[in-house]
């Protein structure tokens, strides 16, 4: 086994085409970030070695225990949807939003405003990070801002998503401007417009999911701690 010391945002290589990053240091928690080719499947051990395990049992089983199995029902048909059954793609939520979401619920945990973020890359995630504001007493530190200083230094960010739990202010929307983010994905805009128009015009694609949780959360937020959040938007 080699065993390496590294500190956040160091990377390592492993052969020639995988690239972990160390995202964030938190106690006796490490977050790495991982860039792999599609052909390379990167699961946690529990959860490779379930795989693993599945697929040994599949390989005993044979023709006769199939046997034994009860028949496959036939698939009903419907020529119209059943309004009552939603789409199995309409309940989805996109999984990076999710990962927002989560940061912004250790933002509030921390005693913090509730907004998250995450960068993506090639379906993974390079940097995440929330509003540490109130935390580090840092009037800079919005979520976006701690997302991307925890992504570290990138040659180019051309081919990347940023996401946010809620729509970026002037001061972080001028930073994916500055970077050239081509896109932002957020959680909403109900509780606070931000500049989406901004963005916009400099070519940005803004995408606003409304979702429900992001926009509660928020206005909850808002509700109980009105004097926090007129510091963040700076009124």
């Amino acid at each position: 086994m080699l065993v390496l010391t590294r500190t956040r945002d160091e990377t390592i290589m492993i052969g020639d085409d995988v690239e972990v990053t160390v995202v964030d240091i938190r106690g006796d928690k490490v977050r790495l970030g991982i860039s792999a080719p599609k052909r390379i499947a990167v699961h946690r051990k529990e959860i490779y070695d379930q795989i693993r395990a599945e697929n040994k049992a599949a390989a005993g089983v044979k023709p006769a225990d199939l046997a034994q199995l009860p028949a496959v029902p036939q698939p009903i048909t419907m020529n119209q949807p059943d309004a009552s059954f939603p789409r199995l793609a309409e309940d989805r939520r996109d999984l990076f939003l999710v990962a927002a979401i989560e940061e912004a619920r250790v933002g509030l945990k921390e005693g913090g405003l509730p907004i998250g973020s995450v960068l993506v890359r090639n379906d993974q995630i390079i940097g995440r990070g929330h509003n540490r504001r109130v935390q580090r007493g840092d009037p800079m530190a919005h979520a976006e801002i701690d997302c991307l200083t925890h992504a570290g230094r990138q040659s180019t960010y051309h081919d990347t998503v940023l996401y946010s739990t809620l729509m970026p202010c002037y001061l972080c929307s001028g930073a994916a401007v500055q970077f050239g983010i081509p896109k932002i994905i957020v959680g909403e805009s109900v509780n606070f417009a931000g500049a989406p128009s901004f963005m916009r015009s400099k070519g940005i694609d803004v995408v606003d999911l409304h979702d429900q949780e992001c926009i509660d959360m928020m206005a909850h937020f808002i509700r109980d701690f009105p004097k926090l959040w007129n510091e963040d938007i700076g009124k």
